[in-house]
């Protein structure tokens, strides 16, 4: 199926499909994810833009059920919509109740330990958890690849380092059937697989 739909005219930050493959979601250094119904053939209706969103997306992942969607943002925020009605979640207990189909959020209490002594926010720029569940890698702003277990929620966690990129490292996953760890880099503008032994 191919389709396109224009309803923003900036960068697109993050792009996740549900795990029924029905929805699509969209992230936007506008500060909002716009949600499709893509189970309809060839076109793009968009149901609903989460909005209240206090910064450009960083990250988004599909809860395991494709009823949720947490949201990382450029203001270090984590929030968690509803989908399709786009409404926020507030309430902790759900959240803690929720799981989730990918986490690549570099925030919340899960990955508390994937931050450095003395990190400033903006140092960590990616992060993947493996289809396991077993481990999360991150990429950062000095080239570094860390591989933590997961979650990761005792500060300053342990964790086994790889260095590789010239500098920042601007995403990062696990393969599917995580044998290998793909990063790409930012000003090497490369991709590196790594071999998960």
């Amino acid at each position: 199926m191919w389709a396109k739909k224009r309803d923003r005219s900036v960068a697109i930050q993050d792009i996740r499909f549900s795990p029924d493959r029905r929805l699509l979601a969209v992230g936007s250094v506008e500060n909002t994810v716009d949600v499709y119904d893509v189970s309809g053939g060839p076109s793009l209706n968009r149901l609903v833009y989460c909005s209240d969103i206090p910064a450009f997306i960083l990250q988004l992942d599909f809860s395991a059920d494709s009823c949720y969607i947490q949201v990382s943002t450029g203001a270090y925020k984590r929030q968690v919509f509803e989908v399709p009605s786009g409404k926020l979640v507030s309430d902790q207990t759900i959240i803690d109740r929720i799981t989730w189909a990918t986490w690549t959020s570099i925030l919340g209490d899960e990955v508390l330990g994937i931050w450095p002594r003395n990190a400033d926010k903006a140092e960590v720029n990616c992060a993947c958890v493996s289809h396991a569940g077993l481990n999360i890698a991150t990429g950062d702003d000095f080239g570094l690849i860390k591989l933590f277990d997961f979650p990761c929620t005792e500060k300053f966690a342990k964790h086994k380092r790889y260095l590789g990129h010239s500098a920042h490292v601007t995403n990062i996953r696990f393969s599917h059937e995580d044998k290998h760890v793909i990063s790409t880099g930012g000003d090497d503008c490369s991709v590196f697989v790594w071999k998960c032994l």
